[in-house]
């Protein structure tokens, strides 16, 4: 079976005006995935984001599955790495590092997301920066945060949302386990450092001050365990994946053409479900579905009994439509893809593609806070060291020959779309 890309609206053209981040400037030495969404935020939000790439190879998701279809870029870096500038630097070199500290002396804020023995190793950990450059705001992504026995640990999505208890609730009663496929893990950390290094711009500008903002992912996903944790906390009772347990009805249900989720959690919802979508007015008046507790544990099953058949005779989206006019929260389950080309999704204006140089069209899923004032704005993801020139030069004030120095000397690489072409 022959799968192509979906066709979707070209946007050539920006908004025009000021951005939320205009004139924030950011170093960004992240790679992979949960460091690099969060420094991605800020550049669709205006920032000036620098990412520093080893000239050999540079951000781990360059090499990961490579797709002929976009001239050898992969959607994967793409995904991740719009609204940037690369420049590579070597940082074995006294040279490249001496470029990084000049690029710092401009610069608002650095990101890294290495084990936390890599940095130091450079004199470029925190504490070698803070009386160097005390304005600058220093954010440390990392698997456990520096400080505590794993500090110098490696971290990954999987292995942290299996510590912090994430995967275990991802099963039903007696069930095995089973890893999602979202890595909410690095997500919300990503989030959550783009919060941290937004409150520590705000707190400088009354202190004069930057700061260290240190973002675990250990610590963003037992917070992401949220009500089920204090649940727990408050109890001693492990918590479990169970959708019956917040809402009546609530969970998925058959329809005649596929499944629908319903969550009707609380009463009002529920009489606008019994009168306006299901036309069972008498539910309400039947004591075995009078409550919550009656509907979704004392008589679970006589409810299910009577609400299923009802489902199963109609459509999803017949259902969705009724749901939707009586305001009880439903959704059609859908594929990630065809979620993705819905007619809300398309309505949104959140999918759509970028015209890039070498994959000759990148694909983005924009970013879901809007502005009435200053909009975001999409860079095109960057080939590696395509901007080192162009920052060196322009930002730096480095002379021709210097940089063709530093280029001799391997301690810089000055990339370029037409070599990226020539692959």
């Amino acid at each position: 079976m022959t799968v192509s890309a979906p066709e979707l609206p070209l946007r050539t053209d920006q908004p025009s005006g000021p951005r939320p981040l205009d004139g924030v400037r950011v170093i960004d030495f992240t790679r992979v995935l949960a460091g690099p969404f969060g420094t991605q935020i800020l550049g669709d939000l205006g920032a000036e984001v620098i990412k520093i790439e080893n000239p050999l190879g540079g951000d781990d998701t360059r090499m990961l599955w490579p797709e002929p279809g976009f001239g050898g870029e992969t959607s994967f870096f793409m995904s991740l790495n719009r609204s940037k500038r690369s420049v590579a630097i070597d940082l074995k070199s006294e040279a490249g590092l001496e470029v990084v500290f000049d690029l710092l002396a401009t610069a608002d804020v650095l990101v890294e997301n290495f084990a936390g023995s890599v940095m130091p190793r450079f004199g470029l950990d925190y504490d070698s920066l803070k009386e160097r450059f005390p304005q600058l705001i220093y954010c440390s992504v990392s698997g456990y945060g520096r400080s505590g026995s794993n500090a110098n640990a490696a971290g990954y999505d999987t292995p942290l949302s299996a510590e912090t208890g994430n995967i275990a609730l991802n099963a039903y009663q007696d069930g095995e386990p089973v890893m999602g496929a979202i890595t909410y893990t690095d997500i919300s950390t990503a989030l959550n450092s783009t919060i941290g290094v937004l409150a520590a711009l705000h707190a400088r500008d009354r202190t004069g001050r930057g700061q260290h903002v240190d973002v675990a992912m250990f610590d963003a996903a037992l917070a992401n365990l949220s009500f089920l944790g204090a649940g727990f906390l408050a109890t001693g009772q492990e918590p479990r994946l169970n959708t019956q347990r917040t809402a009546g009805p609530s969970g998925l249900w058959e329809t005649a053409d596929g499944q629908i989720t319903i969550t009707s959690g609380n009463p009002k919802m529920f009489v606008a479900f019994c009168e306006r979508v299901v036309e069972k007015p008498e539910w309400l008046k039947d004591p075995r579905f009078a409550t919550m507790q009656e509907r979704i544990q004392t008589h679970a099953e006589a409810f299910t009994a009577e609400l299923a058949p009802i489902l199963k005779a109609q459509t999803s989206a017949y259902w969705s439509e009724r749901c939707k006019g009586a305001g009880v929260p439903c959704g059609v389950l859908r594929s990630a893809g065809e979620a993705l080309l819905s007619s809300e999704a398309s309505e949104r204006g959140i999918v759509f593609n970028l015209p890039h140089p070498v994959a000759g069209q990148a694909p983005v899923i924009a970013q879901p806070v809007r502005f009435s004032d200053t909009p975001c704005q999409y860079g095109v993801p960057p080939v590696l060291g395509e901007h080192t020139n162009e920052v060196l030069s322009g930002l730096l004030g480095y002379s021709e020959e210097r940089i063709a120095e530093l280029e001799t000397e391997s301690a810089i690489a000055c990339g370029s779309v037409d070599a990226a072409k020539a692959k």
